[in-house]
């Protein structure tokens, strides 16, 4: 039995039962392959073991870098590995690794209990790196397209779950302050049921982050499956929902802390909101006008 990204081949080579591919396994193989490794692919295999970690998130081409190989090398060391390609490699390894164990060594090593300000500046920095990689993974084109789309839908279901469910209701609830209809199951019974009523006119939304969740990833596949047309809000290009994406938004979500960040996904909903109100200007404004009208109706907010 070998590996098959996420997924072992039965004796008849056939990929079966699915298997996460576990970190400590991965560094016991890399360490076991080295002896018989060429030069360039054990560079590869030492700046992996040096920072694993950061393999699960580290492109191809920036991996080679740091060994100072070719990208090629790369990919053939993940193959060696009993994956198709890297991307497969590090779609096992994200579905696996937790951030916690890195997070609690953090703490643990942190000679003063009281490091707000410290802490403060590190969120700070890292928010900032990850809008600037924002700006290289999500161009002003492929918002248009998303936001074309959203304009033509004749509705939108919204996959979220975990950390992505308040990303999936803020863009869920500005929506229908536009006037679309937008709707986010709230349990896997009203999801097949939505998912069942799918035509190809709708667009599913399915947002999702890091180690991933499979009922995002199985009802985003089923969605495509209808013919609807299917976006993915995620942090990484081997996230399992931009298989069944025709659009893909890449939103970083990197944190120093043990929680993902959602800044830059939440960046980017709003940059749609903008944009898909100023594609149909006409039924946005009178949707707003509709609902403020019902909220002072219903009385719902607090005066003096």
């Amino acid at each position: 039995m070998h590996w098959c990204g996420t997924l072992v081949h039965d004796n008849q080579g056939n990929c079966e039962d699915e298997l996460m591919a576990e970190p400590d396994e991965l560094r016991a193989q890399l360490a076991a392959l080295a002896p018989s490794l060429g030069k360039a692919q054990r560079q590869v295999a030492r700046a992996m073991l040096e920072d694993f970690d950061a393999i699960a998130y580290l492109p191809a081409a920036d991996l080679a870098e740091r060994a100072d190989v070719h990208t090629a090398t790369v990919v053939r060391l993940a193959q060696r590995l009993g994956f198709a390609g890297y991307p497969d490699l590090q779609r096992s390894l994200r579905s696996t690794l937790s951030k916690y164990p890195h997070f609690l060594k953090e703490l643990a090593s942190d000679p003063e209990p009281d490091n707000s300000a410290a802490m403060f500046d590190a969120v700070l920095a890292q928010t900032r790196r990850n809008l600037e990689h924002l700006t290289r993974t999500v161009s002003p084109a492929i918002l248009a397209d998303a936001a074309e789309a959203l304009t033509r839908a004749r509705q939108v279901l919204l996959l979220g779950l975990g950390v992505a469910a308040p990303v999936a209701a803020h863009l869920g609830s500005s929506l229908r302050l536009l006037g679309i209809a937008a709707d986010q199951p709230a349990d896997p019974v009203a999801t097949a049921q939505q998912l069942g009523l799918l035509a190809p006119e709708d667009l599913v939304i399915a947002i999702d982050f890091h180690r991933y969740y499979r009922a995002t990833a199985d009802a985003a596949a089923a969605a495509a499956a209808t013919g609807a047309k299917v976006i993915a809000l995620t942090d990484s290009e081997v996230s399992p929902l931009t298989t069944s994406a025709q659009l893909a938004l890449i939103a970083p979500s990197d944190s120093p802390t043990p929680r993902t960040s959602l800044t830059p996904a939440l960046t980017v909903v709003e940059t749609l909101i903008a944009m898909t109100a100023r594609a149909d200007h006409i039924r946005a404004e009178d949707a707003m006008q509709r609902v403020d009208a019902s909220y002072s109706a219903m009385n719902v907010f607090a005066h003096e």
